[in-house]
C-alpha cells in the first residue's frame, strides 16, 4: 500500500512495481490504482498487489481508513524537493499504527525524486533518523529515472517475509513520554519530528544505522 501526500510520486512508483511504466516513461494519463506483479526474489515465486488508492475519496475519509486496514506492507513516499510531504510522515504513521495497534506491520519510509538534487531539501541523514526515531526502513528512489525502484520492490517482499517468518509481536512504541501521559496525534506528531534535530540526535543517528537495509528486521 502507497501512501503519501499530493504530487511526490506514488502513481509512477506503482506503475514501476507493476510493471507498466517503461524506463523514463512519463506518467500514463489514465494511471491504473491496483496492480498484480509475479516476481521471483531470492529464488522463491511470490505474487504481489500494488495498491495506489490512497487519495480517490480525499483524506480522512473510510476509503483511507479501510487502506490502513488491508495492508501486509506499506510505503510512506514524500519528495525529497518537498519538506512539507516530509513533515507529515509521523502522523501519517501514527494513524496506521492507531489503526491496526497489535500488528507489527512492515513500513517504509521513501524518499522520492532523489534525481533532482538542487532542488532537495530534505537530506539523506534526516529521513533515516527519522526512519530510526520511528521504527521503521528508510530508502530513495527516483522513480523519474527508475533508480532503486527494483530493489525497493524486492525489500518490500523480503520485509513480509521476515515479518512473517518471525511471527506476530507488539509494535515497538516511539515515544519518549514517560508512561501515562497522553498527546494528540498532531502534537506527538511535530515533537516526534522535531526530536530529530533535537537532543536525542546522536540517539537516533545510532539507531538508523541499519534502516536502509530491507534484507534485514
Amino acid at each position: 500500500m502507497l501512501l503519501g501526500d499530493s504530487g511526490v510520486g506514488k502513481t509512477t512508483l506503482a506503475g514501476i512495481f507493476g510493471g507498466t511504466q517503461d524506463t523514463f516513461s512519463h506518467e500514463s494519463e489514465h494511471p491504473e490504482d491496483t496492480y498484480e506483479r509475479n516476481l521471483i526474489v531470492d529464488g522463491e515465486k511470490t505474487t504481489l498487489m500494488v495498491y495506489d488508492i490512497w487519495e480517490q475519496s480525499g483524506p480522512h475519509t473510510w476509503m483511507q481508513d479501510n487502506c490502513l486496514q488491508m495492508g501486509d506492507a506499506f510505503l510512506l513516499v514524500f519528495s525529497v524537493t518537498d519538506r512539507g510531504s516530509f513533515q507529515h510522515l509521523p502522523g501519517l504513521l501514527l494513524r496506521l499504527r492507531t489503526a491496526r495497534p497489535h500488528r507489527h506491520i512492515p513500513v517504509i519510509l521513501v524518499g522520492n525524486k532523489g534525481d533532482l538534487a538542487r532542488s532537495r531539501e530534505v537530506s539523506m541523514e534526516e529521513g533515516r533518523s527519522l526512519a530510526g526515531m520511528l521504527s521503521c526502513k528508510y530508502t530513495e528512489t527516483s522513480a523519474a529515472l527508475h533508480h532503486n525502484t527494483q530493489e525497493l520492490l524486492e525489500g518490500v517482499v523480503r520485509q513480509i517475509r521476515l515479518r512473517k517468518d518471525e511471527g506476530e509481536r507488539p509494535p515497538q512504541t516511539a515515544t519518549l513520554l514517560p508512561p501515562g501521559r497522553r498527546e494528540s496525534l498532531t502534537k506527538r506528531a511535530r515533537r516526534l519530528l522535531q526530536g530529530i534535530m533535537g537532543k536525542h540526535r546522536g540517539f537516533f543517528k545510532q539507531r538508523s544505522k541499519s534502516c536502509h537495509d530491507l534484507s534485514v528486521l
